[in-house]
């Protein structure tokens, strides 16, 4: 499949998103997330991606302050057991190193991901070497990322070159065993 840019990709992932319940309690609102019955304080958690279930559907809303949100330029006061799902904010040196990847590139990586049932958004842990080399020079290294889907674990090595030659190579280790690589070429 061809996508025309990375945030397409991303809006298909899977567990994207944290939802949950809200709940008034001293004062204070508190969201429950769905999954885990994990409390967080709302302001701590929302962003710019909130959105609340109502009347079926979901809908984007803006937090403005304590219970209030604004959902269609009209004010809205949460109630204790709104839904609401705030999509997932990735670690700085993960969302850089998705950044620098051609979009072919994390197509292909993503594609290979999501067909071994991991998301994006399932990263536990990402070391970013290119965050750490000068980005004018030839260089090559080594970024080591490690998914979890709550059924199955994932280790991926992403060596790279940069500079006269850009290559991207893949390497998926699942902690059955199971081993699958790809390679990208510019």
């Amino acid at each position: 499949m061809k996508y025309d840019s990375k945030l397409d990709i991303f809006k298909e992932q899977e567990r994207s998103y944290l939802s949950g319940v809200v709940e008034c309690i001293d004062s204070q609102w508190v969201f429950f997330e769905e999954d885990s019955d994990e409390a967080s304080m709302v302001d701590d958690i929302v962003n710019e991606s909130l959105e609340i279930y109502l009347h079926d559907t979901w809908q984007k809303a803006i937090f403005m302050s304590d219970n209030l949100l604004k959902l269609h330029g009209e004010t809205y006061m949460m109630k204790d057991g709104d839904l609401l799902r705030v999509r997932k904010t990735l670690q700085h040196a993960y969302e850089q190193l998705l950044e620098s990847l051609e979009v072919e590139a994390f197509s292909q990586f993503a594609a290979q991901l999501n067909s071994l049932h991991f998301s994006l958004y399932d990263c536990i842990y990402c070391h970013n070497t290119l965050l750490f080399l000068p980005s004018h020079e030839d260089i090559s290294g080594v970024n080591i990322l490690v998914y979890d889907n709550e059924e199955s674990i994932c280790s991926v090595h992403h060596l790279f070159t940069r500079g006269a030659e850009h290559e991207d190579r893949f390497e998926y280790t699942m902690n059955d065993g199971k081993r699958v690589m790809n390679i990208w070429k510019k």
